[in-house]
């Protein structure tokens, strides 16, 4: 009995970890890759006519797209390039939890040499260029690139520009924080879109909260005190009300802890232009959610906009009444929308009929392959390119995975490529984060429909929408099972049992470089 117990262990570790690896497989539709890799080892794949040269592939940008895209390339058929002032693929889903510390930001990033790993070891055909792309030249098919050491640059000011050749080029740099051209949002509220930004908000965030106390110690005004705790989220998407949702868990739980005289004196609250928040749910959701982040004590303002902000204020409009208010802050967080980075918007100027005779320009027209109209071997997806598809990590993921395999299939060649069905995009649904374990999930999936009335709600369109703790299940489970490597799974379940054991990280991160002054 003792004996074979050893072995029965074992069996079961082997057989959990190979269904766990099935699963995994499953959530990031990787079977097609593992297929391809299968028969490609044995010798099975259809011998194609041998290649002249591999195809020189230039790809722009390391977000969801360009990820997704390079995972499904053959190594064997291109020369790559990977151009991109930040050196990681990271997972915005859970972005806002980095902010409170509820994750580490380690646990979210991924090198993207890591992902040119299998093209390392085939003859050295894969390259990374941390560097900003300042030119394209079409017509001699170059990309001018422009290196300063990354976000920061070389502290003696320094920069290498190098020139890289393509024959296809994939521009997939994303989008900007967009401030509408509002007055004072760009010098005086921190952006919700990168890593660094949510950093730069937990910094705030303890920084306050220490100065707060302090002032409570010099026995300063407590108007003072208020303002230095008075921290507004602008934008009821997604991203600014699991911001918002995040900030509430972290009051009520870790600075009730270590900060009890401040939690009170603290206002969280959200600001939203239109008429709910989670404008892409159903109103009952958007009711829940609501709901949800008023009972944790967060101020939710809806027909809202701001007009303005200095480095003490922001000034609020109503939307149908027109009344003008001044709100004192200790943070402002922008998640007010996107817009196009420069390099997208200067190479549309260098296509004719790319930019728009009137309305704002919002990204590379494509067809229905991505194709960039206009201009031969040049292709754009992810939330650079206006394809009719919302700019989602959802629809980038697929718009990469779709383009990688329709390369691998091709090999470039033109007349198949045109041949080959344009995308389609699968929309599973919508998922937000509330506070105190709760969330709300929008789900379109065909398997609805063999399940019996265990939603809140079953609609026409074949989706389930679940609000509550089953919710947010649903939603750690799924974007659990989407991280993209073992890697990160392991970081990400750390880092929950983690906060659930200990709590969250209360020191104050510094960096030199962005330390912004406290306020006076």
């Amino acid at each position: 009995m003792l004996g074979r117990f050893p072995i029965k262990t074992l069996a079961g570790a082997v057989t959990a970890t190979g269904l766990a690896s099935a699963f995994f497989t499953t959530a990031n539709d990787e079977w097609p890759e593992v297929t391809y890799g299968v028969r490609k080892t044995l010798g099975l794949l259809p011998t194609p006519p041998p290649l002249k040269k591999r195809t020189k592939v230039c790809v722009l940008g390391s977000g969801w797209g360009a990820v997704s895209l390079i995972q499904r390339l053959d190594p064997d058929d291109v020369e790559l390039t990977v151009v991109s002032p930040r050196s990681f693929f990271f997972y915005t889903p859970l972005l806002a939890g980095c902010s409170t510390g509820t994750v580490s930001y380690t646990s979210l990033t991924e090198s993207i040499r890591w992902h040119l790993a299998p093209f390392h070891s085939s003859n050295e055909r894969g390259n990374f260029l941390q560097a900003h792309a300042s030119e394209v030249d079409f017509e001699k098919k170059t990309v001018t690139c422009v290196s300063s050491g990354g976000y920061h640059g070389i502290p003696d000011g320094s920069s290498a520009t190098t020139i890289v050749e393509y024959d296809q080029l994939i521009v997939a740099v994303g989008a900007d924080a967009n401030t509408f051209g509002i007055k004072g949002v760009d010098k005086h509220a921190l952006m919700m879109k990168e890593v660094e930004d949510a950093l730069k908000v937990q910094r705030q965030v303890l920084e306050r909260l220490e100065y707060a106390n302090a002032l409570q110690n010099a026995g300063a005004p407590k108007a003072k005190v208020e303002k230095a705790l008075n921290w507004i989220v602008v934008g009821g998407g997604p991203t600014g009300v699991e911001l918002t949702a995040e900030l509430c868990d972290f009051v009520n739980s870790d600075v009730a802890e270590y900060f009890p005289q401040c939690k009170g004196l603290i206002k969280v609250t959200l600001v939203e232009a239109t008429g709910k928040i989670l404008g892409m749910f159903s109103p009952k959701i958007s009711e829940f959610a609501k709901k949800a982040l008023e009972e944790q004590g967060a101020n939710v303002m809806t027909e809202k906009f701001v007009t303005g902000a200095d480095a003490d204020t922001v000034t609020l409009k109503g939307a149908k009444t027109g009344t003008v208010s001044v709100e004192d802050y200790g943070l402002l967080v922008w998640a007010g929308g996107i817009g196009a980075r420069p390099i997208t918007k200067q190479l549309a100027q260098q296509i004719p009929g790319q930019m728009p005779e009137k309305g704002p320009f919002r990204g590379l027209q494509v067809d229905g392959k991505y194709r960039v109209k206009g201009v031969d071997g040049v292709w754009a997806l992810g939330d650079c390119a206006v394809s009719g598809c919302a700019p989602t990590a959802q629809a980038a993921f697929q718009q990469g995975t779709y383009m990688g395999r329709m390369f691998r299939e091709t090999k470039f060649a033109a007349a198949k490529v045109e041949e080959h069905e344009d995308f389609k995009f699968l929309n599973y649904g919508s998922l937000a984060y509330v506070g105190s374990s709760q969330g709300v999930a929008d789900l379109k999936m065909r398997i609805w429909n063999e399940v019996d009335n265990r939603s809140d709600q079953k609609t026409e369109d074949n989706s389930a929408i679940f609000s509550g703790i089953g919710a947010f299940a649903i939603w750690r489970s799924l974007y659990f099972s989407k991280l993209l490597s073992a890697r990160n799974r392991f970081q990400v379940a750390f880092d929950w049992t983690n906060r659930s054991l200990f709590g969250r990280e209360i020191s104050t991160p510094f960096n030199q470089r962005e330390a912004k002054a406290v306020p006076k």
